[in-house]
């Protein structure tokens, strides 16, 4: 139980690694920043000695400062925090720091504004997404690193920095006064209409309060499928797994935790008496780490969910703190953890049931749980097409059928043209008088087959059988090109095509005009 779990581990304060991710939400010093105070060093080599995961080395042991011996150790989740960085590394699980309240990228000229808190300093100046800042403290923020920059533009509550930014053609310069900025780990929304969309970016102190309430929430609003996205979580309290745990497996095994000796122990998730009990897919990447696995490894092995993207860190150690005399605190790996059935993480990761690694896989997730013919109306738009193609190649690898299949099944080839030049102009003839009020951009469509994206165009009937499809921009090079001829098409009496119709053509790199294509279309009924 997770009650003895923390009883066995009283005298230390559990967390797993939390990694950076380029945003001003969370800790610079993540950073491996060792201390040389040497007056520490007998109590970080004893605590080693006694209590590191695997048996440390005499070269280690002997190193003659801090920095030294973290270095020898080579273990990239141990190390050294001042009080101030400790108290900042705290802070950042649970999204909390001081600063002027934006999330940010790097560039080569500074710093990119990406988005900005509601509520937050930055916006009271007027900031928004897309400023880009350039001088922050007197200092230029040109090629700096982001924990750089973050370390510039942090500092004091109530403290003020002087920035300047590029907004436009403008460059204008602000005060701003630094203030507490706090924003919840876990968020939610409905999506679709049905679905429950859950994102969890750290799992903090109070993550499992704030997953409750999301989730009650939600729930009030009859969603029949559950979204959890934990893309890009390094990870936080272990505790904050076990609660959030037992929404999903109930009080079963969530973890194996092997320490220094060998020993195994088996800890079960939290009971919270009402599970998820509808379809849920969680969201994995390379960036989802420690608290993130162990619990994306749980649902996995309890097959309470399905996991879409691709495989995670791999980090399946956990770190205690150990205060010091000096008042600092080393963090270091004490145990390691393995899946409910024992499956390796260390170095390995939590592997996906659906491999995504091109399309954005919400999209693919919110397909999923679409019933056939929302999920194939969506499939049809540019913002779901690569999804669905790479969604619908992963889970039917021997379905023997052409590529407009996945989009417009039961439609009919009716051409396949080749050496197509750019500025090509299409005839398509019909096998009846046509009632040409039924022609527009939705019902003959031409279509980027990798993209979705759809060509604009316009129509100029040739007679009661034939219409010229004129595209008004010239066609990509090199590119396929699927010309859609939809069953809303009808004749003068409003008979309906039999079936709906497409056109395959191939583009070629400088191709030149010289002469039409013609397309015939399937009979009417």
């Amino acid at each position: 139980m997770l009650a003895s779990f923390l009883r066995k581990k009283a005298i230390r304060h559990i967390l797993l690694y939390f990694m950076l991710v380029f945003s001003l939400i969370l800790s610079t010093s993540a950073a491996v920043l060792a201390s040389s105070n040497v007056e520490v060093l007998p109590e970080i080599r004893s605590i080693l000695q006694n209590q590191y995961v695997d048996p440390v080395s005499a070269d280690v042991l002997n190193a003659p400062t801090v920095d030294e011996t973290l270095k020898r150790l080579g273990d990239p989740y141990t190390m050294y925090f001042s009080p101030e960085e400790y108290q900042g590394f705290v802070e950042s699980i649970d999204m909390r720091f001081y600063g002027i309240g934006i999330h940010i990228e790097m560039e080569a000229e500074g710093v990119r504004v990406v988005s900005v808190i509601p509520g937050a300093p930055a916006e009271e100046i007027g900031l928004k997404t897309g400023d880009l800042i350039v001088r922050a403290a007197g200092q230029s923020l040109a090629g700096l690193s982001s924990e750089e920059a973050v370390n510039i533009l942090r500092g004091l509550d109530g403290s003020m920095v002087q920035i300047s930014v590029q907004q436009g053609s403008e460059t204008k310069d602000y005060t701003v006064t630094r203030r507490a900025i706090s924003e919840p780990t876990v968020t939610g929304d409905v999506l679709d209409g049905h679905i429950g969309y859950l994102d969890l970016n750290s799992f903090g102190s109070d993550t499992a309060t704030e997953f409750q309430t999301a989730v009650n929430r939600l729930r009030s609003q009859n969603v029949n499928g559950w979204i959890v996205d934990v893309r890009d979580n390094g990870g936080g309290y272990l505790s904050s797994a076990f609660d959030l745990a037992g929404y999903f497996i109930g009080p079963d095994v969530v973890a194996q935790i092997k320490d220094r000796t060998g020993a195994v122990d088996k800890y079960e998730a939290t009971d919270q008496g009402l599970p998820l009990s509808q379809p849920v897919i969680f969201l994995i990447n390379e960036n989802s780490a420690s608290a993130s696995e162990i619990l994306t490894a749980a649902v996995k092995d309890h097959q309470k969910a399905r996991l879409v993207g691709t495989t995670t860190y791999g980090k399946g150690t956990v770190q205690s703190m150990f205060t010091l005399s000096n008042g600092g605190v080393l963090k270091m790996t004490v145990d390691r953890f393995y899946s409910p059935l024992g499956h390796e993480i260390n170095k390995v990761g939590v592997k996906p049931d659906l491999e995504i690694k091109q399309a954005d896989s919400l999209r693919v997730a919110e397909l999923m749980l679409s019933g056939e013919t929302e999920a194939l109306a969506k499939a049809r738009t540019r913002d779901y097409w690569v999804a669905w193609r790479e969604l619908e190649k992963s889970v039917a690898v021997d379905k023997q059928s052409e590529p407009y299949d996945l989009y417009f099944p039961n439609y009919r080839q009716v051409a396949e043209l080749s050496a197509v030049p750019l500025d090509k102009k299409f005839t398509v003839h019909f096998a009846g008088t046509v009632d040409w009020q039924s022609v527009d951009n939705s019902s003959l469509e031409l279509i980027n087959s990798e993209t979705g994206e759809r060509t604009p165009e316009k129509f100029e009937t040739l007679g009661p059988s034939e219409v010229q499809v004129i595209p008004n921009v010239a066609l990509s090079p090199n590119t396929t090109y699927w010309l859609v001829i939809h069953p809303s098409v009808h004749d003068l009496n409003g008979g309906a095509m039999d079936a709906g119709a497409v056109a395959v053509a191939h583009t070629i790199e400088g191709a030149e005009a010289n002469g039409e294509r013609t397309v015939s279309s399937e009979s009417y009924k």
